[in-house]
């Protein structure tokens, strides 16, 4: 077998093929063993081993989740054999429930060290009795599991001891420490006394002899350094108990305990006296320990702190700045914060800060100046959209200066999430309202209220024009071609129509030219005056979204049920005396639609086959419905029966001739809420059938305002105020 195949063979952890040895697999620290073709029987004549290695500082553990091998006395015919740490842990066949053979069952084989061996061997065949058995083989999963080389047993390896002082396990190893006063050498296993140029740079610690309390090692030549900023001196306390070996006529002539701080000796002590409390005056010190070889004295303990210098008392520019939380002294590294009383910021020369702190360095100077505090500037109050504001106290933005806001009346109204339309310069630098809310009112267009409504009673075939005002909501609407159609601003971004006007009638097949993009991109709509030719030197509003009832249906020429639509502008128009939205109804209220109330319809629709060149309306009466189902009876639209759903009502006369016609379709039927005054679109001109010979027929608007909340989202305010 070539050594490429070899690797292909190589899974995991394990090899696996027929094969006579096996290289050490890689160290994982969980894989599976499979016999050869598992779950399918294995082959015969087979030799299989696989090396299982885990990192160091974990064991084997490894359980068979499948066995099914071909049971024989003493496993001679086909078998697995485990072997870990030159030991034999078992031969293994049979499956389970067999009487013959060794099966492992639920055993768990764990090695000591990190390896493990498996060895599978597979006769000639795998029958029994003369039949021809179909033995699976065996599945193994094992994981490494770790080996506490510290515990009773395991603390020693081939050379002794694992620590000569302490040992410390943790999960895949263990690691060595020495007792106070000794380091780990070099071999990370054994501890020696080296106290020779320690240093410590902590502002608190301890020092201590070798071995203390127990007696210090002979021959010692220890070095202490204690370094710390400049700004701080080092202060030594000596704790209970004190030994260091004497002599009664010689000043500490076997060992001593030497002191220096800075370049000044301190002392040189010996004996069972401690020094006590020692102040250096110093932010460095240097202890010298010398022994000799002989004694057994216990040594010393030594606790050192630091202390600090102290920086002058700080002291306010003028009368609104504030230290927070003064204190009767300051030393090295103390800081004090400076804030403003409310509505002043802090500054630092021309800087604002968003905080100040200044900190007592070494040299007992607060290492910045005082700074000042000056009276907070909002800057000016955010413009308000189709509104303005005026100030009522003071301006210059300053800190509680206030602003109210106010919009252009008649056609906005001012509305606010809280119903506060004033504003101060708050302390934060930003204005805000009595609620603490920085967010600015809204003005919204004030709808169904023409300056110049309609008052006389007129049509719109043989009728008179529409007198600039009269109708402000009145649009005239071009989409892909279509020809002209009217609509309804509702707010002041939003076109209510009739979906025919968007998808005609009787279109099969409307094609890709019908596409709501296409359309969106080939709409026209014009508004803000009464006479075309004026319409087309204003220009038309591009259309951002197009929305078309799901109800409605192109095809069925007959059924205009859900015969709506909306278009949504790119940008509000600006509201004036030509140009203000129509109301939507109230949900609650259906007397609009009892027989005989009183509406206008309004449009640019056909006039003795001529299209109108000036806005003409209507005044037309709700008509009864079963008048108008019976006079549909016998009436055919493309020799089909007209739908006359709920959703629709009627409106006109057959006799008086005052109807809408094409071109009028889409537009708003209008009716004045007595309890309001205001004007609210209560049908859209949808169809009919001969123009000024019968009823005309009208979405019914009310039954769709869910439909038109869903879409025009927040706008929906301004539809019904």
């Amino acid at each position: 077998m070539c050594p490429s195949f070899l690797l292909l063979l190589l899974q995991g952890a394990f090899l696996f093929g027929v094969v006579s040895s096996a290289p050490i697999s890689k160290e994982l620290l969980y894989g599976e063993v499979k016999s050869p073709n598992y779950p399918k029987p294995y082959p015969n004549n087979n030799i299989s081993t696989w090396d299982i290695a885990v990192p160091k500082g974990y064991r084997v553990r490894l359980n068979f989740r499948h066995f099914d091998l071909e049971p024989s006395e003493a496993c001679q015919y086909d078998y697995v054999k485990i072997t870990a740490d030159k030991k034999d842990l078992g031969r293994y066949c049979g499956r389970l429930g067999s009487t013959a053979g060794n099966h492992p069952g639920g055993r768990v084989f764990t090695s000591i060290g990190n390896r493990m061996r498996l060895f599978f061997s597979s006769d000639f065949s795998n029958e029994e009795n003369g039949n021809i058995v179909s033995y699976k083989g065996f599945s193994a999963y094992y994981h490494a599991v770790d080996l506490d080389e510290c515990a009773r047993g395991n603390d020693v390896d081939d050379d002794g001891p694992r620590c000569q002082h302490l040992c410390h396990n943790y999960i895949g190893g263990y690691f060595c420490s020495c007792h106070p006063g000794y380091q780990l050498q070099s071999d990370q296993h054994s501890c020696q006394a080296e106290c020779s140029n320690e240093l410590f740079t902590e502002h608190s610690g301890y020092l201590i002899s070798p071995g203390y309390p127990d007696p210090y090692p002979p021959n010692l030549q220890c070095n202490y350094s204690i370094r710390v900023e400049a700004g701080l001196q080092i202060i030594l306390k000596f704790l209970e108990p004190f030994e260091i070996d004497d002599h009664q006529q010689v000043h500490c002539p076997y060992d001593q305990l030497k002191i220096r701080a800075g370049t000044e000796k301190i002392g040189e002590f010996c004996g069972t006296v401690s020094p006590g409390t020692i102040e250096t005056n110093s932010s460095s010190v240097d202890i010298l320990f010398l022994t000799d070889e002989s004694g057994f004295s216990h040594g010393w303990k030594i606790k050192y702190r630091t202390e600090r210098i102290r920086c002058p008392q700080p002291v306010p520019k003028d009368e609104f700045t504030v230290i927070k939380d003064p204190q009767p002294l300051y030393q090295f590294r103390d800081y004090f914060i400076v804030n403003c009383k409310t509505g002043y910021k802090l500054m630092e020369g021309d800087e604002q800060l968003r905080s100040f702190t200044a900190v007592c360095q070494d040299d007992g100077t607060w290492h910045r100046p005082m700074p000042r505090c000056a009276i907070v500037n909002c800057g000016k109050p955010k413009a308000l959209t189709n509104g303005a504001f005026d100030y009522v106290s003071q301006q210059n933005d300053e800190y509680q200066s206030v602003v109210k806001y106010r919009c252009k009346e008649p056609y906005y109204h001012l509305v606010s999430n809280t119903g506060k339309d004033t504003y101060s310069c708050s302390a934060e630098g930003s204005w805000k309202n009595q609620d603490d809310h920085e967010e600015i009112p809204l003005c919204l267009p004030v709808c169904g209220k023409p300056e110049n409504p309609v008052s006389n009673i007129q049509r719109i075939i043989g009728g008179s024009v529409a007198k600039n005002g009269s109708f402000p909501w009145q649009a005239m609407t071009v989409i892909a071609g279509n020809g002209r159609a009217g609509g309804a601003l509702l707010g002041d971004r939003w076109i209510l129509t009739a979906a025919h006007t968007v998808y005609p009638k009787g279109q099969a097949d409307l094609g890709v030219n019908y596409s709501l993009d296409n359309l969106t991109k080939a709409a026209e709509v014009f508004l803000g005056h009464t006479v075309v030719t004026e319409l087309h030197k204003l220009s038309h509003r591009p259309v951002r979204r197009l929305f078309v009832h799901p109800k409605y249906n192109p095809v069925d020429e007959h059924n205009f049920d859900g015969d709506i639509a909306l278009l949504e502008l790119i940008e509000p128009v600006p509201l004036g005396h030509n140009l203000l939205p129509i109301c939507l109804p109230d949900p609650e209220n259906e007397n609009f639609y009892v027989k005989g109330w009183m509406g206008y319809a309004s449009g640019f629709g056909v006039e003795k086959n001529i299209l109108a060149d000036r806005l003409k309306y209507a005044q037309l009466p709700v008509a009864d419905r079963a008048l108008c189902e019976n006079w549909l009876q016998g009436k055919k639209i493309n020799r089909m029966d007209p739908y006359f759903t709920e959703n629709m009502f009627c409106a006109g006369s057959p006799h008086e001739g005052k109807d809408t016609c094409q071109g009028d379709s889409g537009g708003a039927f209008t009716v004045r809420d007595p309890e309001t005054e205001r004007w609210v679109a209560t049908g859209i001109v949808s169809w009919g059938i001969d123009c000024g010979k019968g009823y005309g027929f009208y979405t019914k608007v009310v039954n769709y305002l869910d439909w038109i909340k869903g879409i025009v989202g927040k706008d929906w305010v301004s539809m019904t105020y």
